[in-house]
């Protein structure tokens, strides 16, 4: 029989070892992200309302890391979250960014840009860990620089702060180029399409990417964009610069911590510091993930993949039945977008079946 007390002891290390691990895993040494974009048959509009239907399906994931070695500012300052999906030509991205107060006192695009209200992203479409910041390495991966305030598109160098549903209004995007004089950041608006909306101190942003290769030469009258396929993996980090005074007060990313400016490997200058983009082949339409069979009264299911919940418009009888047949869930539904809790069955593809007067409709949806 064991002793009690030498027992109670090794628990107690135990314990203490794991509290170590954990700590350790949370560390940004241990931290590793990606996030998965499924592809959608049907691009979004560029519009800032983000109400399409391939939006629904994506996840959101949390712009919630503090690059600069700050704590994170109030919510109510700031709170950014984000979703991702993708045709063969194009990258979207839907974004929500709370924040109190946007300024842009400097008129001229390349004038210390960073300082103003933005958001970077950092993109390397081959996912080489590598130099990216300016000179030979410059298009290693590209640093976009977006503009929060949108000015006159009609003057580039000195445009009025214009309201963001302007028809002349743009949200200027740049980023260094060989020359690694910020003055002289390049304009690449034709790279991003940007779009914006606001409803009291929530931004919703909506891009479109062109997304470029290291072979990108500003020199050259004919850059093509490259084609994304499935499974194919990016570097990829967001991260929000917050100006509440007339310069950046607070640097806030979908990466941990890297207070390291004058560091060996710096995250604006490596692109080993960020996190991964994986391009996930199902599609995301009006037809679902996968496929459907009909659709008599134009029923969509979302969200698609799901984690916990399903909803879908009101129909008489449910089931949710494995590709063999199996029947794994049925109920009936009277409420509107009534929710179908699928979070204790486990991750795969699954086929929801929706019973009308008119027939029969069946969807494919995945379950993470």
């Amino acid at each position: 029989m064991k002793n009690s007390k030498t027992s109670f002891n090794f628990r107690s290390l135990k314990i203490a070892a794991i509290a170590i691990l954990l700590f350790l895993l949370s560390s940004s040494g241990a931290f590793s992200f990606d996030y998965k974009s499924y592809r959608t048959a049907t691009a979004p509009v560029i519009d800032g309302i983000g109400d399409e239907l391939c939006w629904r399906g994506a996840q959101w994931a949390s712009i919630n890391q503090p690059f600069d070695g700050k704590t994170l500012p109030d919510s109510s300052d700031f709170y950014g979250r984000y979703k991702i999906v993708w045709t063969s030509s194009r990258l979207y991205v839907l974004m929500e960014i709370t924040d109190d107060k946007l300024i842009d006192n400097r008129v001229n695009p390349s004038d210390n840009y960073w300082e103003d209200d933005c958001t970077e992203f950092f993109i390397d479409e081959d996912h080489k860990p590598e130099g990216h910041e300016c000179s030979t390495d410059a298009f290693n991966a590209f640093a976009y620089h977006i503009a929060a305030v949108a000015r006159d598109k009609a003057n580039y160098t000195n445009g009025s702060i214009l309201n963001f549903d302007s028809p002349n209004a743009i949200n200027h995007v740049i980023d260094l180029g060989n020359d690694c004089n910020t003055g002289k950041a390049l304009d690449f608006d034709d790279h991003v399409k940007v779009k914006l909306s606001k409803s009291g101190s929530k931004y919703t942003w909506e891009l479109e990417f062109k997304i470029f290769d290291k072979n990108y030469s500003t020199s050259s009258t004919v850059n093509s964009p490259v084609t994304l396929t499935a499974n194919k993996v990016m570097g990829f980090a967001i991260a929000y610069c917050d100006d509440d005074n007339g310069r950046r007060e607070n640097m806030i990313g979908t990466i941990p911590n890297h207070n390291d400016y004058s560091g060996k490997y710096p995250f604006y200058r490596f692109t080993n510091e960020f996190g991964t983009l994986t391009l996930i082949d199902s599609v995301q339409s009006t037809t679902g993930l996968i496929d459907k069979n009909s659709s008599p009264e134009n029923e969509i299911l979302w969200p698609n993949p799901v984690d916990n919940f399903l909803y879908i418009k009101p129909i008489s009888n449910i089931r949710i039945i494995t590709l063999s047949g199996l029947t794994l869930i049925s109920q009936r539904t009277e409420n509107r977008n009534a929710p179908i809790d699928v979070s204790r069955i486990p991750s795969g593809i699954y086929i929801l079946e929706a019973t009308y007067k008119s027939g029969k409709y069946q969807q494919k949806f995945l379950k993470r």
